[in-house]
This record gives C-alpha cells, structure tokens and sequence, in this order.
C-alpha cells in the first residue's frame, strides 16, 4: 500500500484574532487530526468531519450507520515565569509595604523587597488554550448529518510594571523618613481570555459535475462568545476575581462553515474548507478605563491527503 502522504495549506489565516495578539491554529480538539498537524481539512473520519471539514461526513463506508464521539479534550499551556504565584507574591510583599508605612517601622526594607519582586515580574507573560469537543455522526445514502458541540478558548495573563514605579520604590528604599506616596505606584496585571462555543447541525451529500465525483457540507451553528477582561493594579490582584461579572460579558450569534471534497485518485484526496463565513467583532467590558477588541474572522484551508 502506498503511504498517504499529508499537505495542507492555509490559503487565508486568522480564525480566531483578538486584538490583544491572541490566534488558535485550529478550532477544535481531536487526537487524530491535531497528531497530524490539523490536516483533518481533507483526511477526517466522517465521525469527526463537522470539525475539520463538514463535507467529509460522506466518507463512511457501507457498513457505517453511526458514530459518536465522546468529549475530546486538548489543551497547551506556557508558563515560565508561573505568573500566577508570582504575583499573589509581590500583593503580600505589597500588604507588607503597607503594614510597614502604617507603623512607620522597615520602610526601606519593604520598598526594596517589593521593587525586585516587581522587577522580576515586568515583562512576564503566560498563556494557554483549550479545545473540548464531541460530535455524533450519521451517514446516510444521499444525505449525512451530524450533532457537532466544540469549545475552543484562549487566555493570556502579562504583567505590567512601569519603570517610574521601580525608580520611586528605590527613592523610598533609600531614603531615612520619607514620606511615602502609594498612589505613585501603578503597576498593573492584566488578563484576557476568549471561549467560544460552537452547536451546529452538520449536513454533507455527494455530487458529480463532468464525471468527478465530490462532496458538499454546510454547518449552520449557534455560537457563543465569552470574554474575559481582567486589568487591576499588581497590589489588586486576586485570580480567583477573574471570572466576575465586572470582567466577564457574552455574546450570542450564528455563523457557518461550508466545505468541499474529491478524490483525485485511490490514494490521494483534496479538501478545502471555509469556518466562520460570518464576521464577527465583540467588544469586552470596559474595565479602568480599558476595552479590548475580539475578531472572529473567515478562515480558508485547503488539504491534500
């Protein structure tokens, strides 16, 4: 047997964009097609077809009636600074900075503490992303349908600390009796985070134009969006305040993906692919003064598998 060799390009990127720099390859999470590098546009089980490529669903074989697929579930996470305990760090180091100007006792020694504390912190990044789906599948002669439900989010946490902030708390830290003004200090931490969620009924049928035989599937789907916009002063930070309702806001909507498929021949297969074919910008809640920007935008792949 000759081995499937696998090719996908993508011909217009940016499913998922946020204006805070925030982009997902894929939409899903699938073992089989994120092993083989998301090329599912043209290589997909007709069970997990709604994911990759809705015209796929035609794909099953004559003995197939139906598929299901429980909850897949993907995730990525990079964190190399552990930001998160770096920061319930530098608020305790900040209630001792407080403590310490309330009693007029060890200024000095906690402006220095909590100046290293916020240098190791500025410029400190971490994000993850996260992928749950399940999808029930049924073939038919002329017509294939499937259940498809998929969520797909993004987060990112990024501190902030302003140079005048390290260049105050090394005055302070090196001064005898100065008096101490905390309102100087606006460090700041920041996360975001996106999740959409995905309902459609996926629908798939055979044609042929000039002898080629090809397949055609359409996704009409519910979709939610629900976005994040944590941003407080480093003195403030509490991730356990991350999902409040002063951050938290969601948008319902519908959108589509369409797909198309061949073969080529026994061992080759062309898919293309087109998720999201409705716009979408989503505005964040305003938080101090901040608002944010999430794009879900049309999205084209193309596959040879």
């Amino acid at each position: 047997m000759m081995m499937k060799k696998h090719i996908t390009r993508t011909l217009v990127a940016s499913a998922v964009l946020f204006s805070f720099n925030s982009a997902a390859a894929t939409s899903y999470s699938e073992a089989r097609n994120d092993a083989m590098g998301g090329t599912g546009v043209a290589s997909s089980h007709y069970g997990v077809a709604p994911l990759a490529n809705p015209a796929l669903l035609t794909k099953a074989g004559p003995d197939d009636d139906f598929s299901l697929l429980l909850p897949s579930v993907g995730a990525q996470l990079s964190d190399p600074d552990n930001i998160t305990d770096n920061a319930d760090r530098i608020s305790d180091d900040w209630k001792a900075f407080d403590r310490a100007i309330d009693s007029n006792h060890g200024v000095p020694e906690a402006a220095a503490r909590l100046k290293e504390r916020l240098r190791d912190f500025r410029h400190t990044h971490a994000a993850a992303q996260l992928g749950v789906s399940a999808v029930a599948a049924l073939p038919g002669d002329r017509l294939s349908a499937a259940l498809m439900v998929k969520s797909h989010g993004t987060v990112s946490v990024d501190g902030k600390v302003s140079d005048a902030d390290l260049t105050y708390l090394e005055e302070v830290a090196n001064s005898t009796g100065q008096e101490v003004d905390k309102s100087r200090l606006t460090s700041q931490a920041f996360a975001r985070a996106a999740l959409i969620t995905d309902v459609g009924i996926a629908l798939a049928t055979e044609l042929e134009t000039a002898g080629q035989k090809w397949s055609l599937g359409f996704t009409p789907k519910f979709q939610r969006v629900d976005l994040f916009n944590y941003n407080v002063l480093v003195r403030n930070y509490d991730s356990s305040a991350f999902k409040g309702d002063r951050y938290h806001n969601t948008k319902n909507g519908i959108n589509a993906d369409i797909g198309a498929s061949t073969d080529l021949d026994d061992n080759w297969t062309l898919g293309l692919v087109a998720q999201n074919l409705i716009p979408r910008s989503i505005e964040t809640k305003e938080v101090n003064g901040i608002t944010e920007t999430f794009r879900i935008r049309p999205q084209v792949t193309a596959g040879v598998s």
